[in-house]
């Protein structure tokens, strides 16, 4: 499958809904280039294809794209950035966002990860290492911290803080509740992301497909899938398989096609992995809930 780009890419699509910092903190993000989201959240997100949605708080039932909150986000306060990262699944995207939002703004980010006396720093260090693989223009250290109050005294007041939606690593959770006097420390204020399941509509490409009034030599000539969609006034109405097409002749592709098989746009990409053992490299046909051909989606390139 042909990945996205990371998160510091200029191609990121980046949306946005109306809230303090987050036109700022989503043009950062886009590198200027971000659309701000006024109707419906799923529909437009979907359709905008986002990557990651800037918000002015976490959505608690929304796992459609990746999200990022701003909390007392003020740009021109930065002047360092901290990344809390642990073993969480959310720690990827806070370094990447950390890492861009550093170059954005000129200024340094590191990766930091806290651990309390008793705990084995060599784990903590794992995690750095591992994370600084995907995201090598980031370093990263441990800190060994008894308490909140320890904790505060390392923060930078220039610094804004990028860690993973509350729950998870010690340092997150000190980032909220009791421990929110570590963020108003920091002038700069906060990011706080979530990571959300890799989606279709994110993955997807333009639509490969047949008309079913196609004559079968005709389409031998024209495409090399094994398995082709075919669609009918923007309707997926089923698949045809090669073999068939290659004993047909000038028969229509209507006549050969079988029942269709498609992936939901708004699907995981593990979900729709279970029809890869029909499609193979063929694109895997992707349709709304009204079954119209919307992408095609291919799970083996790259």
């Amino acid at each position: 499958m042909e990945g996205r780009q990371p998160l510091d890419a200029r191609d990121t699509r980046v949306v946005w809904t109306r809230g303090k910092g987050c036109a700022e903190l989503a043009d950062l993000l886009g590198d200027g280039e971000s659309n701000r989201i006024t109707g419906d959240l799923v529909e437009e997100c979907i359709s905008l294809r986002g990557d990651i949605l800037v918000t002015r708080r976490l959505p608690s039932s929304f796992d459609l794209v990746d999200v990022a909150v701003p909390l007392d986000f003020v740009s021109g306060n930065v002047t360092k950035i901290v990344s809390a990262v642990g073993g969480g699944p959310h720690s990827a995207l806070a370094a990447q966002t950390a890492a861009t939002l550093g170059r954005r703004l000129g200024v340094e980010a590191e990766m930091v990860s806290a651990t309390t006396p008793g705990d084995d720093p060599g784990k903590a260090m794992e995690v750095i290492d591992r994370l600084g693989l995907s995201v090598d223009e980031i370093g990263g250290r441990v800190i060994e911290v008894s308490g909140i109050a320890e904790l505060v005294e390392t923060v930078d007041e220039g610094s804004l803080l990028v860690l993973g939606a509350p729950g998870g690593s010690w340092f997150k959770r000190a980032m909220f509740g009791p421990g929110a006097r570590l963020r108003s420390k920091a002038r700069a204020g906060a990011v706080v992301v979530r990571k959300a399941p890799e989606r279709v509509f994110r993955w997807m490409g333009e639509p490969v497909y047949v008309s079913p009034m196609r004559q079968a030599d005709d389409t031998l000539r024209i495409h090399e899938e094994r398995v082709l969609a075919v669609a009918d006034s923007g309707l997926l109405i089923g698949l045809v398989r090669r073999e068939n097409l290659a004993v047909a002749g000038t028969s229509a592709v209507g006549l050969l096609m079988e029942e269709a098989m498609s992936a939901k746009v708004d699907e995981t990409i593990d979900e729709a992995r279970a029809l890869e053992p029909t499609f193979g490299d063929d694109p895997i046909p992707v349709t709304d809930h009204d079954e119209h051909l919307v992408g095609g989606l291919s799970l083996r390139q790259g």
